[in-house]
């Protein structure tokens, strides 16, 4: 694809960094992409600011939890990018785009409304539904304008957007909770994606000109390419490979760890639902700049290979790996804290070096499905597998720490917390309880970020970019 497409490119020194030329229509296709995935984001992990209200209200166990922000989510969200994939490699992408916006916004909104955890659950399989083609559709749509090493900071940028989720969702999911609770806080949160999806399907342009499009059309039905031809194309390349293995286990470290930090400085350190929120705004905060280090990094690092977009985000996953254990640990919340931001600054190393690295090795015919294909790995093994890990050795934990003499745990601390008129033992014993199970399980899953991290540097043994690096 040409310069025209993809954006100026300043080529004067061999083996320099790209540099880009803003124009226009690339500043606004960044900038829309940019807040379309911040909704993507914020649909999403608004659930975890707000569970322990929703746990109250619906009398839900963790593992209940880790089932609505894992499997409910992650399954459907990725059994669904697939085919939209598919559907992107060969449609305009443009509209497709507003149109998973529209269906995940409204059933975010639909949220606010369920009176149980069945209405609860199918609302969040919508959810998913809608949000697995944003990612495979905005990585191609983002790969088809800028070249191999412009990806890193341009991936980067759209990639802040789970930053600058982490921010808003306790101000909007938060703050509007504890004012009208939190029912409202996911109408207010749905809402504005349908703003976006509109927006989309008016002024986002599909990159690919008519004549491109044409050409491919004839060559896919020449080559009668399928799905699971093209899939045998990815896996056979073994450092994509090693990439979706290393996304899955942090995808599992993640969202084990993330569904759960409000709740675990609720009940491990008494703070407040806000207070509890703002911690994790701060850390989102801090986690834009750990997002555009690690796109500066990986370009500025770049070889002919592209190895520095795997080697970062690997030099991420060990210090995300040390952070979060030590921080998960502590019993002191002023030695707590500190680690915890310090863990979401390394852990957002990782995100633009990592979607980089795969819209640089796979085909050019094949972004979307190749996006799609890394994210089922982070969210159906990692995503699905991580709240449930977590709230399972939670629970399990929890049940094991709870005296014998009082009782079961699981009877006698719905909720996590002790039945109305229980006896003052009984409630101090469930507080405690629940908030050992937590602990010790936060620092189980923490554990997949290290193994992450090996896989990638496994990975980087075999990479190959599929352009040359200045291009």
């Amino acid at each position: 694809m040409s310069d025209a497409v993809r954006g100026d490119v300043d080529t004067s020194q061999a083996g320099a960094t790209s540099k880009i030329v803003w124009r226009p229509y690339h500043i606004y296709i960044v900038g829309l992409l940019l807040l379309i995935t911040i909704c993507n984001y914020l649909d999403r992990i608004v659930l975890n600011v707000l569970q322990e209200p929703i746990k109250r209200e619906l009398r839900l166990s963790d593992w209940q939890l880790g089932l609505l922000s894992g499997p409910a989510f992650a399954l459907f969200y990725s059994v669904a990018g697939i085919p939209v994939a598919r559907l992107a490699e060969r449609t305009n992408r443009a509209r497709l785009m507003a149109a998973v916006v529209a269906v995940w916004s409204t059933m975010t909104a639909l949220c606010g409304v369920a009176q149980g955890f069945v209405q609860l659950l199918l609302f969040r399989v919508g959810v998913g539904m809608g949000e697995g083609g944003c990612l495979p559709v905005s990585h191609s749509l983002l790969a088809d304008n800028f070249s191999m090493r412009q990806r890193g900071m341009v991936m980067s940028i759209v990639s802040t957007a789970p930053s600058f989720a982490t921010i808003l969702a306790p101000i909007v999911g938060g703050l509007i909770a504890q004012q009208w609770g939190w029912r409202a806080a996911f109408l207010v949160v749905g809402l504005p994606g349908l703003l976006l999806a509109l927006l989309a399907w008016l002024t986002l342009r599909e990159p690919r000109d008519r004549t491109h499009t044409e050409t491919f059309a004839k060559v896919e039905a020449k080559s009668n390419s399928t799905f699971l031809a093209d899939l045998g194309v990815l896996l056979r390349n073994p450092a994509f490979v090693m990439l979706v293995v290393g996304g899955a286990f942090i995808g599992l470290a993640y969202n084990g760890v993330t569904v759960f930090t409000v709740s675990f400085m609720m009940r491990t350190h008494g703070l407040t639902l806000s207070d509890a929120g703002g911690v994790v705004g701060l850390g989102g905060m801090l986690g834009l700049a750990g997002t555009f280090l690690g796109g500066l990094a990986a370009d500025k690092l770049a070889d002919a290979r592209g190895r520095s977009y795997v080697l970062v985000p690997a030099v991420g996953g060990v210090l995300t790996c040390l952070f979060y254990g030590l921080a998960f640990a502590q019993q002191n919340w002023v030695l707590g804290l500190p680690l915890l931001l310090a863990a979401s600054v390394a852990y957002n190393l990782k995100n633009g070096p990592m979607y980089a690295a795969v819209q640089n090795i796979v085909p050019g015919t094949m972004r979307a499905t190749g996006a799609a294909v890394f994210m089922f790995g982070a969210t159906v093994i990692g995503g699905m597998t991580g709240p449930l890990l977590a709230g399972g050795v939670s629970d399990s934990v929890a049940g094991q720490a709870f005296p014998a003499a009082l009782g079961v745990f699981h009877a006698a601390c719905p909720g996590g917390r002790a039945a109305k008129g229980a006896a003052a033992d009984v409630a101090q014993a469930c507080a405690h309880a629940s908030a050992a199970g937590l602990q010790t399980a936060l620092v189980v899953v923490s554990m997949g970020f290290l193994l992450a991290a090996i896989f990638l540097v496994i990975g980087a043994r075999w990479l190959k970019a599929n352009e040359p690096a200045t291009a």
